[in-house]
């Protein structure tokens, strides 16, 4: 259960808090908050709740920008930008200079959105948990869509491992470019070798895709 380790977190940070002047205290009870209001999202399945799609998330504030560090570090440090799976399908991580040319499926809900793509959605879904039925499908439809009008698609997470690799499988699946979950995933590893699901979303997958 991936809320129990954040509220864990969080009761270390309000604890920690405690034991500070005042002045320090302040920021470390936000950061708190912050980490359980994560917590609550995913305890509840609410990737909404972090507030991508509204302008301002200054409660969200302390793990947005720890969340978005981290992102750009992996990437400094080694972690392939994107890749194409099969003509005109490209599987991603946080792009960093957004998606010019191509129409852009960001499925972060702790990210903020980078430059400027030919066309943009976000379906937010939770980092390393499974998606909502009805997130996935949106998903899956979207890319299909833009497909069939010629464009060329990105799926991006944050790191191109879990849901962005979900979602494609989908669409390899619906275009009979794979028949179930595991021959979906080996097309998305023969590009993206650390391709991996989380339980959550392995399990998903199983469900919704066979295998």
């Amino acid at each position: 259960m991936i809320a129990l380790p954040i509220f864990i977190v969080a009761g270390l940070e309000g604890w920690v808090a405690t034991l500070l002047p005042l002045w320090a205290a302040v920021w470390v009870y936000w950061t708190a908050a912050s980490t359980a209001l994560v917590g609550l999202a995913y305890l509840l399945r609410r990737p909404r709740w972090l507030l991508k799609e509204r302008g301002s998330r200054g409660l969200l504030l302390p793990v947005l920008l720890f969340s978005s560090a981290v992102a750009a570090a992996a990437q400094r440090f080694g972690l392939s930008e994107r890749q194409e799976v099969v003509p005109g399908l490209w599987v991603g991580a946080w792009p960093r200079r957004g998606a010019p040319g191509f129409a852009q499926l960001d499925l972060t809900a702790e990210l903020p959105r980078r430059g400027d793509a030919d066309h943009y959605r976000n379906i937010p879904m939770l980092d390393g948990a499974g998606p909502r039925r009805e997130d996935w499908e949106a998903a899956v439809d979207q890319v299909v869509a833009w497909r069939q009008q010629g464009a060329s698609v990105l799926v991006h997470c944050a790191y191109g491992h879990g849901r962005s690799v979900a979602v494609i499988m989908g669409v390899l699946v619906r275009e009979r470019l794979a028949h179930d979950a595991p021959s979906a995933l080996a097309i998305v590893r023969r590009v993206r070798p650390r391709a991996r699901l989380a339980p959550g979303q392995r399990q998903l997958m199983k469900e919704l895709l066979g295998g």
